[in-house]
């Protein structure tokens, strides 16, 4: 079975778009984070702005978080530095510990989070996105179109072998994909002729 090239643009839309709603899940989850964590540190360690700009500084972060290789590290590790040239010890070492922690937690979460909204294991979603790096380059776009890419490919061969997937759908990370094609059974209208 042959899928059709619309087909194949329509897989990589449909991909494409289950990228960016990870992505839009992992920002969610990076700037409730940052939200909880930059309030204890305003409120029990040392005060690092007005309450009512921390919603703000959060999302801030978790928006220039969400574009690919700038991660959090952009905007929080030169905070840190600032407030420790400004001689702020306490807050310099709260916006790092902060940093740590929320880098560390959606570094775990990543290739599960993604791995599920695309439909592979989050092995199968960090070695794509490896592989994507390397082939694509050092850059934001092999970090996208190497997972994008795996996942059509994925789609296409479940779509040309539908057998060799009989009874996987209950598997953990495997995404049911829709097959558009419809199976025809026709051995009810053979009729055995005798001679």
């Amino acid at each position: 079975m042959y899928i059709t090239f619309s087909e194949f643009i329509k897989d990589i839309k449909s991909s494409g778009f289950d990228w960016v709603k990870s992505q839009a899940k992992l920002s969610a989850i990076t700037f409730g984070m940052l939200l909880v964590g930059l309030f204890i540190i305003d409120i029990w360690i040392t005060p690092i702005a007005w309450k009512a700009l921390i919603p703000l500084i959060a999302l801030v972060i978790a928006i220039i978080d969400a574009v690919p290789v700038f991660g959090i590290s952009i905007t929080m590790l030169p905070w840190a530095l600032i407030l420790a040239l400004a001689g702020n010890s306490d807050a310099s070492l709260s916006i790092f510990g902060l940093f740590i922690v929320v880098l560390v937690i959606k570094q775990i979460l990543e290739p599960f989070v993604r791995g599920k909204s695309l439909g592979v294991s989050p092995i199968e979603e960090a070695l794509s996105a490896i592989f994507g790096y390397l082939i694509f380059g050092s850059n934001a776009i092999g970090f996208i179109v190497g997972p994008i890419f795996y996942t059509v490919g994925k789609k296409v061969y479940i779509k040309r072998n539908p057998e060799k997937f009989i009874g996987q759908e209950k598997k953990k990370y495997f995404k049911k994909f829709k097959n558009n094609e419809k199976v025809v059974d026709i051995t009810d209208d053979i009729v055995d002729v005798d001679d």
